[in-house]
């Protein structure tokens, strides 16, 4: 089944309508800047496709060199649509594209115009939307749901236009613009239906991404110390735990005497300290650690293979450290931390939470201001048993044994 040319010419319009008018719409409801340069892009097909007949009527400055700018201009419109998606800026120098294609107004009606005319507009239309798929990141970001689609199709089509730059003057690829004549002329009608197509999908499919990706993120977000809350660190440890198998560790702090701060200084003081140690573990803590605030003044870090070893190693930093920096009052801007522990095997995190409990109130026992540790369905190692913190609020004791629970239980104490 052959289309002629003028076929896929009235169907790239009728698909550049539509997807003009969607993105418009959308725009209207999420007044999202990209939304309205998209729009703006594919309206300036529809417009371009519009004249172009008029080619054929031996009108070639509307015809073929405005309609083949409008082109221009609407991948100008797509790029400006992609740097505000991706929160990018970009230099107005990219406009100056329009002036490039201005001075092909000065090519001579010659036998070489239409092979002139049609290499100029496919290199600046392949360096348009190569420039795109760039800012998206290109394959770099192929794991990156919001970007990946929008960037292959980008890629795709500013690579088909770069082919179509070098075959410009080869026999037969363009023979006549006014009447569609040369394959070339064919096979970028259809590409470009395509491409509409793939692109205006990418584009909702990638907003719709993004919307519930922020929808989770607002969901599982507490909104004071920006860390996970409780419905988003058990979803994400949970599913950290379901897969690993080695060593994990489960950290549960909370501020030392934080009713008594609220009480005698007020709210905004118990805000402030809340909002400091909120900074001070996303500043602290290493990248693979899932850390949230579970509620009041209680927080917890869950760190997948790290083993008794590195889990009181860091419990004592952050003791140190926020006494340092979270300059409450009186007893205020301490923590009290609750280390628990499990070697390997599967393990589940409710467990593991009653153990990192049980070692919270083991330090709170003994003065607060300390860490203490428990180990999960075995032995603790004998490494440990003569450790003391570098300072005296985080010193730490040999193993004891702990109650009925069968755990093993290291208690933080005064330095000496």
């Amino acid at each position: 089944m052959t289309i002629d040319p003028r076929t896929m010419l009235f169907m790239t319009n009728a698909v550049a309508f539509v997807a003009s008018a969607f993105l418009l719409f959308e725009w209207h409801l999420l007044r999202e800047r990209s939304l309205a340069y998209w729009s703006a892009g594919f309206s300036a097909i529809v417009l371009g496709c519009a004249i172009t007949p008029l080619r054929e009527e031996g009108y070639f400055i509307v015809g073929v060199w405005m309609a083949n700018g409008l082109l221009v201009t609407a991948h100008i419109g797509f790029l400006y649509g992609t740097a505000s998606f991706v929160g990018r800026k970009i230099s107005p120098a990219w406009s100056t594209a329009l002036a490039a294609w201005a001075l092909m107004l000065a090519v001579p009606d010659a036998a070489t115009r239409t092979q002139i005319l049609s290499m100029m507009n496919a290199l600046l239309v392949a360096v348009l939307s190569l420039k795109s798929a760039h800012l998206l990141g290109g394959f770099r970001q192929r794991n990156n749901p919001d970007s990946a689609l929008l960037a292959f199709a980008f890629a795709a089509h500013g690579g088909f236009y770069l082919i179509k730059t070098l075959t410009a003057f080869l026999p037969g690829a363009f023979v006549n613009l006014s009447h569609y004549t040369g394959i070339m002329i064919s096979v970028s009608l259809f590409e470009g239906i395509m491409m509409e197509v793939a692109l205006a999908l990418s584009i909702v499919g990638a907003l719709r991404r993004r919307r519930e990706r922020s929808i989770v993120r607002l969901a599982e977000q507490d909104p004071l110390t920006g860390l996970l809350n409780r419905r988003g660190f058990d979803t994400r440890a949970e599913a950290v735990l379901a897969e690993e198998r080695g060593s994990v560790a489960l950290l549960l702090l909370d501020i030392d005497h934080f009713k008594s701060i609220n009480d005698g200084y007020g709210h905004p003081e118990g805000d402030r300290l809340l909002v400091a140690l909120g900074v001070f573990l996303n500043s602290t803590l290493p990248a693979h650690a899932i850390s949230a605030r579970l509620g009041g003044d209680e927080f917890a870090i869950f760190l997948p293979g790290v083993d008794a070893f590195a889990a009181l190693t860091l419990a004592k930093a952050l003791c140190r450290g926020f006494a340092r920096v979270g300059g409450g009052r009186g007893n205020g801007g301490t923590l009290s931390i609750g280390c628990a522990t499990h070697a390997e095997g599967p393990i589940d995190l409710e467990v593991l939470a009653a153990v990192a409990d049980r070692a919270l109130y083991d330090a709170k026992r003994q003065g607060r201001n300390r860490s203490s540790h428990r180990e999960v369905g075995r032995e603790a190692s004998n490494a440990f048993s003569q450790q003391e913190a570098d300072s005296p609020s985080c010193a730490v004791l040999p193993l004891i044994p702990a109650a009925a629970d069968g755990a093993k239980t290291r208690e933080a104490m005064p330095g000496r």
